[in-house]
């Protein structure tokens, strides 16, 4: 794959739409770097050792030809990077809570979710009494695992997969990482415990990281000639 294509002329497209954003909005050019550094080769190695995984191929190279965070679907993409020597995802600045992808495990789809959290409170010797109109068993996580509950059901929740996007009220955007459906994108609600759901694209395919980077780009594309028109 000669990945110099992959993501040829996308960082100059994202930052031309931004600033005519600014220029229709009346506002000078932007005095922030749109993206954040790329990643060498050497990092990308490191983040794959430290979590154990191959990241997918579509966001690997992105981290290497285009950035490490920065525009992105809804918000804004989480930002990858390493923390007192050990790699995160990071969302609006905070460093103190960044996602750590749990790979011991494939990602749990929706419809499988209840059967995984039965699994694990059982595994603990513990049989649940209690669920929820969302199958969700966080009650009984917090009387197996106390004050760590809350955290070991939301690693759970998100094993196999990275926080791509936060999208605003507290929905967020997932990528895949571990499983059959490696490579995919899930869009997860505000709720303690909704369904993951797929993008999907236009013919109703499931949205892969470069394609749903893309439809976004081109809607903004769009919208700015609209907008100039």
């Amino acid at each position: 794959m000669n990945t110099q294509v992959q993501w040829s002329g996308i960082c100059e497209r994202v930052i031309a739409v931004e600033e005519a954003e600014r220029r229709a909005s009346g506002q000078g050019p932007s005095p922030y770097p749109t993206f954040e550094p790329v990643l060498t080769p050497a990092e990308i190695a490191e983040v794959e050792a430290q979590f154990g995984v191959a990241l997918p191929e579509e966001y690997r190279t992105f981290l290497a030809e285009v950035g490490a965070g920065g525009p992105g679907p809804a918000l804004h993409l989480t930002s990858l990077r390493r923390i007192d020597g050990r790699w995160g995802w990071v969302w609006d600045g905070d460093e103190d809570r960044p996602w750590l992808l749990e790979s011991s495990g494939p990602f749990v789809e929706a419809e499988d979710w209840a059967a995984q959290q039965l699994a694990t409170l059982r595994s603990a010797g513990y049989e649940p009494t209690s669920r929820d109109e969302d199958d969700d068993y966080l009650d009984d996580y917090r009387k197996v695992f106390g004050e760590a509950g809350d955290e070991v059901w939301d690693r759970e929740r998100g094993r196999g997969a990275i926080h791509i996007s936060d999208n605003g009220c507290g929905m967020t955007g997932w990528l895949i990482a571990v499983g059959p459906h490696r490579g995919e994108l899930r869009d997860r609600d505000c709720g303690v415990n909704p369904p993951f759901t797929p993008y999907i694209d236009a013919n109703g395919n499931p949205h892969t990281f470069r394609s749903w980077y893309l439809d976004w780009l081109e809607q903004r594309e769009r919208e700015a000639r609209s907008t100039t028109a």
